[in-house]
This record gives C-alpha cells, sequence and structure tokens, in this order.
C-alpha cells in the first residue's frame, strides 16, 4: 500500500479507530483500577567490622578482606531472606503465616559495597514496614551468633509509604489506549486488503471494447 491508501483508510474509517481507542481504554481502566494496590518498604544495612577488633592493624586487615570478599555480604542477604529469619519475625510480630502469602520479600546487595537493601511489597503498607524491620531485627541477631569478626548493622529502618508501587494506572491507560489504536488501524488496513483481494475484477473479454474496433451497435443484429 502506498501512504496515500493509508491517508484514506484513516479518512474514512476514524470512527473505527476512535470506538476502538475507547473500548480498550475503558477496559484498561476498569482493570488497572480493579487490581489490590501494593506498597514497598525498604531496609537498608551495612557489612562491617565488629566493635571487637580493637587493634588498628586488624582492623585495616578486615576492611581489606572485607573488601575483597564480597560473597559475604551476599551471604548475609541470603540470610534476610531466609525461611528461619521469616519465622523469628512472624513471631515478633505476633501474626500467623498465612498472613504473609501475599508480601514478597527481597534482599540484595548494591553494586560494588557491602550495603545490603531489604525490600517487603504486600498490601499493607504498615504490614510491610513492620515485616522489613522485625526481619532486619531478627537477621542481626542471628550474624552476631555466627562469629566476632563481621557485623550487620542497620542503616535506615522501614517507613510507612502512603503511594502503592502497583498499580500504575497512567501506564496502564496509556497501554490501552496504544493497544485500541493498534487494534482499530489492523482491523482497517486488513479489511481494506481483503476487499481488494475480494472485489470482482473487470473482464477484458467483455469490458471496453479494444482500441480501433467499433463499438457496438443496438441495431447491428437487425442488419
Amino acid at each position: 500500500m502506498q501512504i496515500q491508501q493509508y491517508i484514506k483508510i484513516l479518512r474514512n474509517g476514524w470512527w473505527i479507530i476512535l470506538a476502538a481507542v475507547l473500548v480498550f481504554t475503558g477496559l484498561g481502566v476498569v482493570f488497572s483500577y480493579s487490581q489490590t494496590p501494593i506498597y514497598e518498604s525498604t531496609a537498608t544495612f551495612v557489612v562491617n567490622p565488629t566493635a571487637r577488633i580493637s587493634e588498628t592493624y586488624d582492623l585495616l586487615y578486615s576492611m581489606d578482606t572485607l573488601a575483597g570478599r564480597t560473597s559475604l555480604a551476599t551471604t548475609y542477604s541470603n540470610i534476610l531472606e531466609s525461611r528461619s529469619i521469616l519465622d523469628s519475625s512472624v513471631q515478633a510480630l505476633n501474626i500467623t503465616a498465612e498472613m504473609l502469602e501475599p508480601y514478597k520479600i527481597n534482599s540484595v546487595v548494591l553494586p560494588d559495597s557491602n550495603i545490603l537493601m531489604l525490600q517487603v511489597q504486600g498490601p499493607s503498607p504498615a504490614l510491610a514496614a513492620d515485616l522489613a524491620n522485625a526481619i532486619g531485627t531478627a537477621g542481626v541477631d542471628f550474624v552476631s551468633s555466627l562469629q566476632a569478626i563481621y557485623e550487620l548493622r542497620r542503616l535506615d529502618q522501614a517507613v510507612v509509604e502512603t503511594e502503592p508501587v502497583s498499580p500504575n494506572h497512567l501506564v496502564n491507560i496509556g497501554l490501552s489506549m496504544i493497544v485500541g489504536f493498534s487494534g482499530g488501524l489492523a482491523f482497517l488496513i486488513l479489511r481494506e486488503i481483503l476487499a481488494q483481494a475480494f472485489s470482482p475484477e473487470e473482464d477484458p473479454a467483455v469490458g471496453e471494447p479494444k482500441p480501433g474496433m467499433p463499438s457496438a451497435s443496438p441495431l447491428d443484429p437487425l442488419l
């Protein structure tokens, strides 16, 4: 198809595209606002030599060793996600394990650092923050019982967030509008292709007379 044909298709079928955009936008609004809001709370921790290392040389050596052992921070991050830490947090909060089914817990080590970031997502902003702080407390206590060289120290406590991280209504509605426009345009193009494919073609044997031949006259059969 040439660009003029696309312009003609849009001019003749713009109302179909508009209807598709309105329908899909409405569906996107209904879907987006029917989703349960999800909130996220974040707590941060640092892996650091303990205060029990008093000698300057030992402190510098432990810092240098820590810088070359990123696996230690990863280990502590995995401890925060462990089942035993979660069970301790559930007991500390005096809640049931079933209440935590819709919640997601993720702990990562920030690049080129010994900083751990613990994220808890769930439908209740208060419980998400309480759970992140309870996990942090249980994790710090557990790490302190492992050895006396390195410790897991809390940097920032999780706070109650008022804005959900999902659903993103603007993104959902915007995608719905794009889908509606694309679907309406695709329908128009397909309809035009099918119309051209199945339109009757003029038979040259019964069509216009060939150049140079006289046209037939109604009186010819009588002559």
